[in-house]
């Protein structure tokens, strides 16, 4: 998550701790301006980000790497690094680099309670960072996800996917929550046949059978905002129906059956305080708004001695999860579910028509069917791409925990 938040320019300011501030100014200006902007390269300081997750899920646990990059820039990740996760009972957990900028331990491993746990970085120039020693002092339950028909603050009819959470121990204060979201792409049409390039010259398209399956997929989408709350002033520690996600009731991902995993994570004082400052900072719209934060500050530290800074933050943290998964008739009884993520005309043209083949070969559409014209002439029906071979928006793979 913290990745995708820290898409960032940094430059240089009158005080260290303002640069966020002028990051707001820059935002402000280069979406309010009609005049093109050029960020000054020479004031640009690199800063790493590290986004250091370790949870109470036996899993290979993961830890993202990168760096600040100028605005409009793609993200700079931070690959050959060293990375290791040790406990106070000897146990030293290493980390291998699976793709640039993203470690997965060697061995799967889950937080323990009552343990404690450090973090070492040290890059490839010979920089090292460290966080921690940290441990598990809370946790909560999970006890359940529901989807209910709402309204949103700006009158969108829809579903509101509520949490709620509970620590029999009344100890859990501060709570955070994602989510994971996969839903069906079901094509408008699942012809049997495939049009396809026999000839170029002459331009000649052959109608053959279907061989691969392309009408049913699934897409996958995490969530990338900061949902975070506390029961610091509460009677019990219990978060009630707390929405995590809302869709409104128009959303494609509506449309067929809907799935979403909902994590709840039991966090430090810290880590609230650290993602509240982010909130705050990635909710900034202009310079002239009353909350302005400083510099981010996480509980990741350099241990060089040349000034190289960190932004980011180590967690080990409690977390419960419960999937659930519902279809647009469970909520709504119009029969109206929502349209499909693109138009989908079914256009006819004649099997000899220099259009179609132009379609066809360039594969920006396909054969749905056939049709008569008014002199009983045979045409070929054809839709976008994506209207018939649903793989364009994810796969036809069918999740492991997928149930219909």
């Amino acid at each position: 998550m913290l990745n995708d938040l820290f898409t960032m320019i940094l430059g240089n300011s009158k005080s260290k701790y303002d640069r966020l501030f002028w990051l707001s100014a820059f935002v402000f200006c280069i979406s309010n301006c009609t005049e093109p902007f050029n960020a000054p390269e020479e004031d640009f300081e690199d800063i790493l980000v590290i986004d250091a997750l370790i949870t109470t899920q036996n899993i290979n646990q993961e830890i993202l790497i990168s760096n600040t990059f100028l605005f409009g820039d793609s993200l700079r990740t931070e690959s050959g690094a060293s990375v290791s996760i040790s406990d106070d009972t000897g146990n030293t957990f290493t980390f291998r680099e699976i793709e640039p900028g993203r470690y997965i331990s060697d061995i799967a491993f889950a937080a323990q309670s009552g343990v404690s746990y450090s973090l070492l970085v040290n890059t490839s120039n010979g920089n090292s960072f460290r966080a921690g020693p940290l441990s598990i002092s809370q946790d909560a339950e999970l006890e359940s996800v529901r989807p209910v028909r709402s309204t949103s603050e700006d009158g969108q009819e829809g579903v509101a996917i509520l949490a709620t959470g509970f620590d029999v121990e009344g100890e859990a204060t501060f709570y955070r929550y994602d989510y994971e979201e996969t839903f069906q792409v079901v094509s408008v049409a699942n012809p049997e046949f495939d049009l396809v390039v026999a000839s170029e010259f002459p331009p000649t398209l052959q109608r053959i059978p279907k061989t691969t399956v392309e009408n049913i997929c699934y897409r996958t989408q995490r969530s990338t905002e900061i949902s975070i709350t506390s029961a610091e002033n509460l009677s019990e520690s219990r978060i009630q129906d707390f929405q995590v996600r809302f869709l409104p009731k128009t959303a494609f991902e509506l449309r067929s059956r809907y799935s979403i995993l909902v994590n709840q994570y039991i966090q430090s004082l810290t880590a609230q305080t650290f993602y509240e400052d982010l909130r705050d900072f990635s909710n900034v719209r202009t310079v002239f708004a009353q909350t302005q934060p400083g510099f981010i500050k996480g509980n990741i530290v350099s241990e060089n001695t040349n000034g190289t800074r960190v932004l980011g933050l180590f967690e080990v943290a409690q977390v419960s999860s419960q999937r659930i998964f519902f279809e647009y008739d469970d909520l709504f009884s119009d029969n109206d579910p929502p349209n499909f993520i693109i138009d989908c005309p079914a256009d006819a043209y004649e099997p000899s028509s220099p259009i179609l083949f132009d379609l066809i070969n360039l594969g920006t559409h396909k054969y749905r069917g056939e049709d008569f014209g008014p002199d009983d002439e045979l045409l070929y029906l054809v839709s976008p791409k994506g209207c018939i071979d649903c793989t364009v928006y994810g796969t036809t793979e069918v999740p492991d925990f997928w149930i219909d």
